[in-house]
């Protein structure tokens, strides 16, 4: 097996090149015996669209004089399988060799009324499906975390702080007993009516690389691609030495210096030592601007030199003068009170640029004021709406805006598809709902489109509602902020443009790129060293243009070495 790490920083199109690996493996091997792999469904998808992409393939062909469109094109199907997250591939061969099926929301929901302790800390929530849960449900999330760490329950409890443990609700022996419970009801079928084997996502790679009977299954494949290899866990990296013990090539992609998933079994340390001296190194940057790329470099400095290694990363340049692009860096004290404040206001509201405003800590509570000020709609991941609004801090308002347009329309004498009306009815002040409203009797609506008059008439909106034209006036939504909110986004029509304004933790705008990168430097807990540096280097390079730093509220902060100038 002859293995070829590949190394690059943050931008360097490490996609790319494994793009043309596969196409330049072509010469020798078919699709069926070449697997991509990939952390996430996002990732895996973006990858096999790149390779099935006409552009892409022909320039390969210009580039090469090699013809393989009908190879790739007739190879749809195949890709599907072959390109692929680990949890996926290894998921498919785990239930034929296992003959076991998926633990889903159903059987938890099973599980919980069997024993009343699954549901202790989440009696009031709602999972979606089956990542929610795992990613929600506070024994579950443990139990993935300690797995993919490769400890038992009680000995990835004992490398926990004191504000993690808190994280995680359960005691230790609850956890203990919680663990055995879930392991009887997943390989007892008198227990859960339903399988033998029961897996869930860790299951299926353990069963992947621990069961004979699966390498028969994966023994065709000669040539192994791991992409964003830095972020396998310790059973995901067991998957992958499975994979590799049989294949001609093993590829090996990632960036130590992107590692920041410690928390769920990476392993920063061996990747920095593994990937010192690559076979191959990617140095040319296509995202950073030069001030941005000269900064992350400063940042990263420290753990370079550590493990002995330094990287050559060229930032971005403008694709048709070849000149180096300059980019802008900002240091501000606050988001308002600074003297760089002002610009930063007037490209949210007057360019297309977009944004994301990144922390790495409590729930980003000023950022969400100071946008909503601004009368800007924002995008958050749907777990953290979801974990804000059980807080009872922020609910996210898109239905509420959607509702004010639709009455709107219906103020201007429009008429309005009934599906509309039905949420902008739920919406109401009940002391503006007529006498003939109940839910049951909006149901009972025929399916059409309908105007402001009918219900009035029909009596599911008192008289006087048609003297009015903004919908917060008779909303059930409580707080003025809100309303003013909700209005000013509509009254400017900022609902109608692409969504550009973003507000997320560091971890999941790990792979993403912006205009604009707003990175609160506030920590909530003491950190490693060099996890700062990993964290604030991730989130720093997905700037393309500008770079904005906001000063830390407290004395734990991000700042280091690279901000002695802004003091």
């Amino acid at each position: 097996m002859i293995k070829i790490r590949i190394a690059g920083p943050p931008g360097t199109g490490k996609t790319t090149r494994l793009v043309r690996i596969f196409y330049e493996s072509l010469d020798k091997y078919s699709p069926a015996d070449m697997l991509l792999m990939s952390h996430t469904k996002t990732a895996a998808k973006i990858i096999r669209e790149k390779i099935l992409d006409p552009e892409t393939i022909l320039q390969y062909q210009k580039d090469t004089g090699k013809e393989i469109y009908h190879k790739v094109q007739n190879a749809k199907k195949t890709l599907e399988y072959n390109v692929s997250t680990i949890h996926s591939y290894c998921n498919a061969i785990a239930k034929q060799v296992t003959k076991g099926i998926e633990f889903d929301l159903d059987d938890y929901e099973i599980m919980a009324q069997m024993y009343p302790l699954f549901s202790k800390h989440t009696r009031s929530k709602k999972f979606k499906d089956i990542e929610s849960l795992f990613k929600l449900h506070p024994f579950f999330k443990f139990n993935s975390f300690a797995r993919n760490n490769g400890m038992s329950p009680i000995e990835y409890y004992s490398t926990l702080g004191f504000e993690e443990k808190d994280d995680y609700k359960y005691y230790p022996a609850e956890l203990q007993e919680l663990e055995k419970n879930y392991q009887e009801f997943k390989t007892n079928i008198k227990v859960n009516e339903r399988a033998e084997n029961l897996l869930d996502f860790d299951d299926m790679i353990e069963y992947f690389y621990k069961i004979k009977e699966a390498k028969p299954k994966y023994a065709h494949v000669k040539v192994l691609i791991v992409d964003e290899a830095q972020d396998s866990s310790a059973i995901q990296r067991e998957a992958e030495k499975a994979l590799s013990s049989g294949v001609d090539y093993f590829y090996k992609a990632g960036d130590p210096d992107q590692s920041i998933f410690e928390f769920s079994g990476a392993d920063p340390d061996a990747f920095h030592k593994e990937f010192a001296n690559p076979e191959i190194e990617l140095e040319q940057g296509y995202r950073c601007p030069r001030i941005v790329n000269d900064y992350c470099k400063k940042i990263i400095k420290d753990v370079w030199e550590h493990y002995e290694y330094s990287r050559v990363w060229a930032p971005l340049k403008d694709k048709e003068t070849g000149e180096i692009i300059e980019g802008e860096k900002y240091m501000l004290r606050d988001l308002e009170q600074d003297e760089n404040a002002g610009e930063l206001k007037r490209r949210i509201l007057e360019t297309k640029e977009d944004f994301v405003f990144t922390y790495r800590g409590n729930d980003p509570i000023l950022t969400m004021k100071y946008l909503m000020k601004l009368g800007i709609p924002f995008q958050m991941p749907y777990n953290d709406l979801q974990k804000l609004k059980r807080k009872k801090i922020f609910e996210d308002p898109s239905r509420q805006i959607k509702n004010q347009r639709f009455f709107l329309d219906l103020a201007n004498g429009e008429s309005v598809a009934l599906k509309e009306i039905k949420q902008v009815l739920k919406s109401v002040n009940p002391y503006y709902l007529g006498p003939n409203y109940s839910a049951e009797a909006a149901e009972s609506i025929p399916r059409g489109s309908y105007t402001l008059d009918y219900l009035v008439d029909g009596g599911f909106l008192q008289p006087g509602v048609k003297d009015i034209n903004d919908f917060q006036l008779i909303s059930n939504t409580r707080s003025i902020f809100m309303k003013n909110y909700i209005k000013d986004i509509v009254d400017n029509n900022r609902d109608v443009d692409k969504k550009r304004i973003f507000v997320e933790n560091i971890h999941t705008i790990k792979g993403k790129e912006f205009d604009n990168v707003v990175l609160d430097l506030t920590l909530t807990r003491t950190e490693d060293l060099f996890s700062k540096k990993r964290m604030k280097y991730v989130a720093c390079s997905r700037a393309k243009k500008t770079l904005w730093l906001v000063k830390s509220k407290t004395k734990l902060t991000l700042e280091g070495e690279e901000d002695k100038d802004d003091k």
